[in-house]
């Protein structure tokens, strides 16, 4: 479900705005059936902004676009890349959760 402040990409064109598809913008609002939406898209400068008014359709959320791009690159990995890429986020992950220890926000039990 996007929501306002969400991080989103556009999924084709916007030819009007000058907006390439793969441009990011921040929701800055909702409509209330969930299909509409005002995202605001700055140029690489951020001199520049445009509030585009957009259908669901049209965008997607950040998150899951990298998640997807993620899953091409791995698709096309061989096996032992796999391994290493494996390895490598279970680094992160531990990383992320000593973080999270030190800052005693969260305490991890095992």
């Amino acid at each position: 479900m996007i929501k306002e402040l969400d991080i989103v990409t556009l999924t084709h064109d916007v030819k009007a705005y000058g907006l390439t598809k793969g441009s990011r913008g921040a929701v800055v609002h909702c409509y209330q059936d969930g299909q509409g939406f005002e995202v605001e898209f700055t140029d690489a400068a951020r001199q520049s902004s445009h509030v585009v008014t957009l259908e669901r359709a049209d965008i997607t959320l950040e998150r899951d676009a990298i998640q997807a791009r993620m899953i091409e690159l791995l698709n096309s990995l061989p096996e032992d890349s796999l391994t290493e890429v494996r390895d490598f986020l279970e680094f992160l992950n531990q990383k992320q959760q000593h973080q999270v220890d030190k800052s005693g926000l969260f305490i991890h039990f095992s």
